[in-house]
Order: C-alpha cells, then structure tokens, then sequence
C-alpha cells in the first residue's frame, strides 16, 4: 500500500518519540500494580449513569436489555440523550441529541475510526465489536478539546492494559442466543507477568432475518467476526508500550438500501506508548501511532435477486485509509493545577470503483477495475486544557484546540482543494452544594468549528459549491447537576446550542442554514431495598432551521425509560418500559448524511422483562424477552427505505425500517 510522504514522516517522528519515551522509563523502580484491569460490575444494563459532569462510562461487556445489535451503535442507545438510525439488524448509526456523523467524536484505543460508504452503510460503529472492549465511555458536550473538537460529544471505547505481578493466564468468555438464530461468541485470553503481557481476543456474531411485530420478514441476515492481539511490555508501574492489531470481517442485508453490505473489512494497528510519574511538573507523557483501513463492498446481487432492468450500479467498491500520529504531556505545575498539551496528525484518503449492471451481466468482476483515489484530507491539530481546583468543592476547567484542514477532491479537472483553519475552545465550572444532599452543579460554554466532511462533500455540482460548503460554528452552553446520598442518585443536564452554516442534507444536495437547538436529559434512581431499585430517564431534543422558519429535520422526540430491577448477589432479574412520543416537526426530504424526514411518526410504548443468575461471582447466566406484546414500531429516526424479498421494484423509500418484533435471548459469561 502507497502511504503519503506526510505520513512516513509523522511515523519517523512518532518512532523517535517513542524511543526518547522509553529511553527515559529506565529500569523498573516500583512496586507492580495489581493484576486485574478494572471493570464494571457484571449487571444487566438498562441505562448507564452520570457519575461524574456531563460523563457516562459502562461496560460494553456487561448484559444489556433490550439486547443490543452486535455493534457498538446498540450499545449506546441505552443512554439518555442517544438515538440510533437502524437501517438493518446491524450497522446502525448512532445519534445524540439528534445530531451523529462527523459531529460525534468516535475513538478507538484513542484512535479516530470512519467509514467508506458514501451512503453510510458502514458508519464507524459497524466496526466496533463491543465483547471486544472493556469501557465505554461517552463526554456529553463541547467539554474537551484533548480528544478532539465536536460540539456534540466524543465515544471513547477502550481497552485496558493489563497488569501482571507475577506469570498467571485470566480472561473471560460469553456467549448469547436469542430468537432469529441470533448468536453471538466471545473470548479474551491474557497472559503475562511483572515485564509485560500478551492478549488475544476473539469475537462472532450472526443472525438470520428478523421479523417486525406484523410477522413481516426484514431481509436483515448478517454475520461478523474479529481478531485482536496485544502485546505490552511493561518495566514497571509507570512505563507502557503496547501493540495492538484488529482485523474483522463481515456482511450485512440492508432493507433500509437499495445495495446489501456483501463485505465489510477493516484491518488495524496501534502503537502506544506512555510514562508517568516523571518528574514533579511532568506527570506523564503520551504517543500513539495508528493506521486503520476499510474496504467496503457493496452490491444487488448476492444477497438479492438482482433486477437486470434497474440502472443503478451492479456493484460499488470502497475504501477509507486513515493513518496518523498522536502526542500529548500532562503537566502538574501545582498540586490543583493539570496541564495537558499535545498535537495530532491525521491522513485520510479515500478511493472507489464500480461496475454498472451491463458489466455485470458480462461476467466482469469488480476486481478487474482499478480503484479511482477521490477525497484525501489531511488534518493537523494542537490543543491545550487545563484543570484547576479552585477549592475543596470548586472546579474550573478549560481548553483550546486550534486545527488545520486540508481537503482535495482528485477525480476532477482540475483537482478541487479546499483548507480551513478551525478553532475550538471550552470552559467549565463545577461546584459542590449541600442542598439538603450533596449536589455538584456545573456549567459548561464551548465554541466549535467544523469543516464539512467527505458525505457532505460528495455532494458535489457542477461548480462545486457543496464541496466549499462554508463551516459549521457552534456555541452550546451545558447547565446541570448530579447527586448520589443514601439510597439516592440522579443528575439533570440542559443545553441550549445555536449553529451558524449548519450543514442540512437531503439526497442530492447540501446547503448551509443557521440552527437552534435546546432540550437535555435527566435520570434518577431509587434503592427501595438493599436488593430492589427503580429508575427513570427522560431526553428531549427540540430543533429549529432559523434560516426558512422551520423545524431542524432529524430532531427525535421526547424519549422516556423506566425500569423495575431486582438483584441479591445471586438471582436477578427486571422489567424495562420505555415509551417515546410522536414527533410532528418535520422537514421533509432534508436531514443529515445519515437519514432525511419523510413523515410525521406516532409514539409508542415497548416493554422488556429479563432474569438471571449468578452461581458463583465468576459466572453469570441472562435470559430475558425484549418487546413482549410484539409491537409494530419504527424510530422516527431511521433509514428511508424497505426492502423484504423479490426483485428491487420492490424496494420502498417512502417508510422506515421497523424494529425487531417479540425477541426472545439467553446470554452466559465466566472469568477465569
């Protein structure tokens, strides 16, 4: 594979960081840390919690219902505030606030992860394979620049090193089967002593078609599987150097597209690197190198009947190559004060080809044509954030990202190129009150500038205006508070955002457009016993295109859960209700790179009963139902599009991809 000049020389500047890195570690001079990475406990997850301001981290392992899809878009549909554009049983694309895409940072190991499809058939999330990680966390809001500058919010799904102190094997396997043939498999191995650790990770999943509450059979069928394999070197408690490689496949039926996903790879490495506890003032030093490739198929006939008479393509081929290099230093000039500075480097380039139906019929395979290299991106950032204690029970907290974006467009005479400097700022104040219980109240002011990524720039016309479509600026402020006293805890979050240049989609266009937007989440829980709880969440987002006086196409509606658990240390069990309302406040055939409006939705209630039980702390066994009185549902935010059997005059893009009907599924996990 042809890599940049750009990016052989970040990676001849990472490799010499990283042997100043590990230069300085030298021998090992500490106690080892204890053995075991930390996780979550293993409990059946209706909603993650906040637990610290505008921060939410699970378990991607743990038991969930309902049960999610095999990718990571599932997973964070239980968090208030998160809605999901399903558009088969797999590959969904994950919402927040009813805004996703390149607005929603995505990092895996700390590396940024996309997709190749130019009609999102694989969004990032498609390759997230959730068994695979040990923490989710998601950062509601404009509040960090060290990861990246969206106004949104940023997923970081993590793997922990592990830490050995003397030689030993542990892991933990799970394995899941539910109603559709849906099964799913996972194990991770570790091994290692005080010097460092291998790990491997395997992970499977499929499932045949499922059915709606009509009984209707969505052509949905998938199957999927990855391999990870770590290796880490580990001197003593304060050095790491670690790689890591990911390689998954897999194939997805699409009845939300007129294409099915016939392949879905993506290979990846990741080269980190840490030491802390340096001096006084140097708390710790970072470096990442990464390189992460998809190749992404798509086409009509080999999970459908191919209609010769359509003229759409037979086939399309694509791939996204991003490679790139990350540092950073967190400074304590004073025992209250944490300084964090860095710079981050990212290539991405895309390419295509495909083959039209005549060529198809000719018996030509799609491998015989040669790959067409279309948008390249380079982007280059640098960024500082600070923490300050003010008091025992202030916190200030605030940071500044200044980035660099250089998009060219290869496929016209001549090439199309377009920069953008973007500047990305924050600032936060928590403070602690006894208002009866302890309460943190906080508010959060940010300022974020983004370019208009590849899907948007695809849309391109004959002048190429949508390729210089001006850039997104959003100023969003956060107002909140969380408690935890007793049996007690819950937290309430409100955000009020406006969006000078929003980037509105519909399917053959883009324009810009000035947005407002407000509304928040809230939950809360209530310990009745040592063994019975209740909990509640609520989320609403209201959207307005200030420009034309209209609703913002895409806005989900009010969005409620609440749910009734049970839990001894050795059986465990609840029942999940969660009920959303209609949504009238629509724009028609506008929306995002992911989905457009098509209609005003009903609401709808679906209610989910699970059991378990744990034998031993190391094992626990889940069964549950999900959407017992086999409701007909779909999202209001979902793909366009329905395509169940026969040839593709049958496809519909006037109705939404309905949700699984009455499902039923069983799920054990051991440690060992």
């Amino acid at each position: 594979m042809n890599i940049s000049v750009r990016i052989r020389r970040a990676r001849l500047w990472s490799g010499a960081a990283l042997a100043a890195l590990l230069a300085a570690a030298g021998p090992a001079q500490a106690e080892e840390q204890a053995a075991a990475s930390s996780t979550l406990d293993q409990v059946i997850v209706t909603a993650p919690r906040m637990e610290e301001p505008m921060v939410i981290v699970t378990d991607p392992r743990n038991p969930r219902t309902p049960i999610p899809p095999a990718d990571g878009a599932g997973y964070l549909k239980s968090i208030p505030g998160f809605n999901v554009v399903r558009q088969g049983a797999v590959d969904g694309d994950p919402v927040l606030r009813g805004q996703g895409g390149s607005r929603l940072e995505l990092l895996l190991d700390g590396a940024p992860l996309l997709g190749g499809c130019p009609n999102r058939m694989d969004p990032p999330t498609s390759y997230v394979f959730p068994n695979s990680f040990d923490k989710l966390t998601v950062l509601k809001g404009p509040q960090s620049v060290v990861h990246g500058g969206s106004a949104l919010g940023t997923v970081l799904v993590e793997r922990e090193a592990p830490r050995f102190t003397d030689w030993g094997i542990r892991g933990n396997a799970s394995a899941l089967y539910g109603s559709f043939d849906r099964n799913d498999e996972m194990v991770d191995a570790q091994a290692g002593a005080s010097q460092g650790f291998v790990r491997a990770i395997a992970t499977h999943s499929s499932s045949d078609n499922y059915k709606d509450g009509n009984g209707s059979v969505l052509h949905s069928h998938y199957w999927r599987h990855s391999g990870t394999a770590s290796v880490g070197w580990t001197p003593d408690k304060d050095t790491l150097l670690q790689i890591t490689a990911d390689k998954s496949q897999g194939q997805a039926a699409m009845p939300g597209k007129m294409m099915d996903a016939t392949k879905l790879d993506r290979e990846g490495l990741n080269i980190q690197a840490s030491r802390s506890n340096i001096s006084p003032l140097v708390a710790k030093i970072k470096a990442q190198l990464f390189h992460n490739y998809v190749d992404h198929v798509m086409d009509t006939f080999s999970l459908r009947f191919n209609n010769a008479g359509n003229t759409m393509s037979a086939a399309s081929q694509v791939d996204h190559l991003m490679e790139g290099v990350k540092g950073s230093v967190e400074l304590t000039p004073t025992a209250a004060t944490k300084v964090t500075v860095g710079a981050d480097y990212t290539h991405d380039q895309h390419s295509s080809r495909s083959l039209n139906n005549s060529e198809y019929r000719s018996g030509l395979d799609i491998d015989t044509k040669a790959r067409v290299k279309d948008l390249e991106l380079d982007t280059y950032s640098a960024f500082g954030e600070v923490q300050h204690e003010l008091t025992g029970s202030s916190r200030l907290a605030g940071g500044l990202r200044v980035t660099r974006v250089e998009a060219t467009r290869n496929n016209f005479q001549p090439n199309l190129t377009n920069d953008r400097t973007l500047t990305s700022a924050f600032g936060r104040y928590e403070h602690d009150v006894d208002l009866g219980l302890p309460v943190t109240l906080f508010g959060n002011l940010g300022h974020v500038e983004r370019a208009p990524d590849y899907w948007e720039r695809q849309k391109v016309t004959a002048n190429d205006t949508t390729f210089r479509l001006d850039t997104e600026k959003t100023e969003q402020l956060d107002l909140g508070g969380l408690f935890k006293s007793g049996p007690w805890s819950g937290s309430a979050t409100a955000f009020y955002a406006t969006t000078r240049d929003y980037i509105l989609v519909s399917a053959a266009n883009a324009k810009n457009v000035h947005a407002r937007r407000m509304g928040g989440e809230g939950e809360i829980a209530y310990r009745v016993t040592p063994s019975w709880s209740v909990e509640a969440t609520t989320a609403y987002t209201w959207g307005h295109n200030s420009t034309h006086d209209m609703p913002l196409a895409q806005t989900p509606p009010l969005d409620s859960s609440a749910a009734i658990k049970y839990d001894d240390g050795t059986l465990l069990g609840g029942l999940h209700l969660r009920a959303v309302s209609a949504q009238t406040r629509v724009d028609r055939g506008w929306g995002n790179i992911m989905s457009t409006d098509i209609d005003e939705t009903a609401g709808f209630a679906v209610l989910s009963a699970n059991i378990g039980w744990r034998p031993i702390d190391a094992m626990t066994v889940t069964g549950g139902v999900d959407n017992i009185f086999d409701k007909t549902y779909a999202e209001h935010i979902s793909k366009t599009g329905s395509w169940s059997g026969g040839d593709l005059s049958m496809y519909n893009d006037n109705v939404r991809v309905n949700e699984p009907g009455r499902t039923f599924w069983m799920r054990g996990s051991l440690k060992f």
